[in-house]
């Protein structure tokens, strides 16, 4: 399950699939906090937070992340496409 704020959505992701949410939680073996930010991203200064979770199965490992962003931008460059609801 993924929530950003008050939007929530469930990403389903099996072997092979191209969506890009799953390729990029594939990278990171499946673990929100390991996504990478992405190199040469910059945001503005603004604080306007903006507080994400994820839980769920990879693999059969539980995961549960939870994180508060400065702004949407920080969160985007940060997780990429698994926030993107």
């Amino acid at each position: 399950m993924i929530t950003v704020g008050s939007r929530t959505a469930t990403l389903s992701c099996a072997p092979g699939w191209s969506d890009p949410a799953c390729t990029a939680l594939e990278r990171a073996g499946g673990d929100p906090g390991r996504l990478q930010r992405r190199e040469g991203a910059s945001c503005t200064m603004e604080y306007s937070p903006v507080h994400a979770t994820a839980t769920g199965v990879w693999d059969g490992r539980e995961y549960q992340y939870e994180r508060t962003f400065s702004n949407a931008c920080e969160l985007a460059v940060t997780t990429g496409p698994v926030f993107q609801i």
